[in-house]
């Protein structure tokens, strides 16, 4: 009842020590009050100990003073840990401050022990992260004494406790950077830093048992101070920058040779006369060397952000010197923002070569980086202005002869379409009489009367027995058939293709400039020979080539000297003919075309064992219309004489007389490929 006057409010009362503990457990009280009267006794004690200490509440005893035996509890009382004591007979004001105090005292001691939890934890935390830093770290006070370390400081210096302050750097191995001298006392960053002073990323070099093959650390020391008492420790934390300092002097090795190649590179450019621009990929350009510039001259100045201006008179023209170029269609916008590349785009550049005018044929590229993303464009520039002039100078010559190239065109095509005759004839008579349509049509005839009795009759047949090998055998003479067809076919539409080069050279042939590109000779003769291979195939002449001391490359008017070609083996072929028709040729018919180099000309024979010609005949055989044959048009030398001496070569026929062949020899004038400005042609690999 005074509890309650007091304010305060009862759980539980029970009477006895189990019971308390068993209703305090339960309840979770503020405050247990525990009677130590005769009732109560020892299992009072026992109750408040129990309540006390292992359940965490506060606990004020109630002792009577006056008997011996309550004196006796009380004295035992103060081996347990209680927050209050009353002496009966009490006051309830004096219950009520025993009770407040001890519900404080708990509560404080309460806290206290919360603090102190929670900085066990922060330390705990802190060497945690310490250990977990691959930076080492150590705090010693100023007599050199640890007041703290983490592993990775320990896998550097050793489990050893340090010695006297001067001899640490001996102790741990402590060098200046070169290695050999040891750190003097005076250098030592935590020396400094026990005076108050601040050391930032110092470098030494550590050798020791621990790292007996010596590393580099960067090292870095602040004081540590207190409020109480100032100075109290220094702090010193390393890292390891052994690699780091490897990485960086393979770094400068690799900044020089980069240097070094730009400036080689540099120079390369600088001295080639082909013209090189790079651009970001905004159209922005980085680099431009001395060529580019002076092939462009006022157009190269006369450009913003990649742009080349339009106004007030455009600076870039398609080769007839009328039509401006786009910007969009210019090699260099059209590899960064459409990402194609452009090959041997011929532009007339009005502004170029100080004012003068200039051909430049362009070509371009994307340029990308490592993960394929854009990162510009680079264009090259070939001062093409003579080869063009020249071509236009030669095609007005030929101009004033027109009817005579009519004539050649005509004779051209006649060749081609000779050609493409005679292989659809093979076609024909391979179609109309085949003999494996009649050994079809016999098998079906002898499989048709034994549809009845097939079983058997393949079986036990003699006849019948042979049906099954004689399909097979059927089926792959039809398959080689098939593929003699199909390259019949493939050579006649090859040769219709042929007819049509020739119309669009010919219809080109009037433009200001002629069109040339490089070609592999090999290939190009090779050609030319295939055009001729059906009529070949009834005379059986061999046909032999050698190119090997040729160049691998020429730069031709491909569709012209293709032409030249097929005229200078027909004609060789004819002269066999006319030999065999005689009955005089002795041996296999034969045919030679060899080719080599010569400087900045090519030379190409074309020999045979035919008829041959009287030696007075050899240069009108080039004239046009005159022929040695019935069926002759002589436009067929002509031409070729036409294309050789246009192109600024030679030509001749050669022969020791009738009866004894004849060697035609061309030398032409081959201009730089376009992968070897400086030189003639590509050479053939050894």
């Amino acid at each position: 009842e005074p509890l309650r006057g007091l304010g305060y409010a009862v759980c539980a009362t029970v009477p006895c020590a189990p019971r308390a503990i068993e209703e305090a457990a339960g309840t979770g009280p503020d405050l247990a009050l525990v009677d130590l009267g005769p009732e109560g006794g020892a299992d009072g004690l026992e109750a408040a100990e129990r309540i006390g200490s292992r359940l965490g509440v506060p606990v004020v005893l109630l002792a009577d003073g006056a008997d011996e035996a309550g004196q006796t509890l009380f004295e035992r009382a103060w081996t347990v840990p209680p927050f209050g004591y009353v002496l009966k007979p009490f006051e309830e004001r004096q219950l009520h401050w025993n009770i407040q105090a001890a519900l404080a005292l708990h509560g404080r001691e309460r806290r206290h022990r919360e603090t102190e939890c929670g900085l066990q934890e922060r330390v705990e935390l802190m060497q945690t992260v310490f250990d977990s830093m691959s930076e080492g770290v150590f705090v010693n006070d100023a007599s050199g004494r640890r007041l703290l370390v983490n592993e990775a400081a320990l896998e550097v210096a050793g489990p050893e406790e340090p010695r006297a302050v001067a001899e640490w750097s001996e102790q741990y191995g402590i060098y200046l950077p070169d290695g050999e001298t040891l750190l003097p006392l005076e250098q030592n960053p935590l020396v400094h830093a026990f005076h108050g002073e601040t050391t930032d990323w110092v470098e030494f070099f550590v050798r020791n048992p621990q790292r007996p093959e010596g590393i580099q650390v960067a090292c870095s020391a602040r004081p540590l101070k207190t409020s109480v008492n100032g100075l109290a420790a220094g702090v010193v934390v390393f890292q390891d920058i052994t690699e780091t300092k490897a990485a960086q002097v393979r770094l400068d090795e690799t900044l020089n040779d980069l240097r070094d190649q730009r400036e080689l590179m540099e120079a390369t450019f600088n001295s080639i006369r082909d013209g090189i621009i790079v651009s970001d990929d905004s159209g922005e350009f980085l680099y431009a060397n001395p060529a580019a510039r002076e092939m462009l001259g006022d157009a190269y100045a006369a450009r913003k952000d990649g742009r080349w201006l339009m106004k007030p008179t455009p600076f870039y023209y398609y080769p007839d010197r009328v039509t401006p170029i786009r910007n969009e269609d210019l090699p260099l916008p059209r590899a960064i923002f459409q990402g194609e590349s452009t090959d041997d785009m011929d532009i007339f550049v009005p502004a170029g070569r100080a004012g003068q005018g200039i051909f430049v044929r362009v070509s371009g590229r994307l340029l990308v980086d490592k993960s394929g993303g854009t990162r510009g464009g680079v264009i090259t520039l070939h001062d093409v202005t003579r080869q063009v002039l020249a071509d236009e100078a030669l095609a007005r010559a030929f101009a004033q002869g027109r009817l005579e190239i009519l004539d050649t065109i005509l004779h051209n095509i006649g060749n081609a379409i000779n050609s493409v005759t005679v292989g659809i004839e093979t076609v024909r008579q391979g179609i109309a009489d085949n003999r494996l349509v009649r050994r079809l049509s016999a098998l079906a005839d002898a499989v048709g009367a034994h549809r009845d009795d097939w079983a058997d009759y393949i079986e036990n047949d003699p006849q019948g027995q042979q049906v099954i090998p004689f399909i097979t055998a059927l089926a792959q003479d039809f398959v080689q058939e098939n593929k003699r067809l199909t390259a019949t076919v493939g050579r006649v539409s090859e040769r219709a293709q042929h007819i049509a080069d020739i119309v669009r050279t010919q219809k080109a042939f009037a433009a200001p400039g002629l069109s040339r590109k490089d070609v592999k000779l090999k290939d190009t003769i090779m050609d030319a020979v295939r055009v001729l291979q059906d009529s070949n195939r009834k005379r059986r002449i061999r046909m032999d080539i050698d190119c090997d001391k040729a160049p691998e490359e020429i730069r031709i008017d491909e569709s012209r000297f293709h032409q030249m070609m097929v005229n200078l083996i027909k004609n060789a072929m004819e002269a066999i003919d006319q030999l065999v028709a005689s009955g005089g040729i002795e041996g296999e018919p034969r045919i030679s075309v060899r080719a080599c180099a010569d400087g900045d000309f090519v030379n190409i024979e074309v020999s045979d064992n035919g008829i041959g010609t009287a030696e007075q005949d050899t240069r009108a055989l080039f004239a046009a219309g005159f022929t040695t044959k019935e069926t002759g048009t002589g436009l067929g030398l002509h031409s070729a004489a036409n294309f050789v001496i246009g192109s600024g070569g030679q030509i001749r026929l050669l022969s020791d007389g009738i009866g004894k062949g004849a060697t035609a020899q061309v030398r032409l004038r081959v201009p730089p490929t376009g992968d070897s400005r400086k030189g003639s042609f590509r050479r053939v690999p050894a």
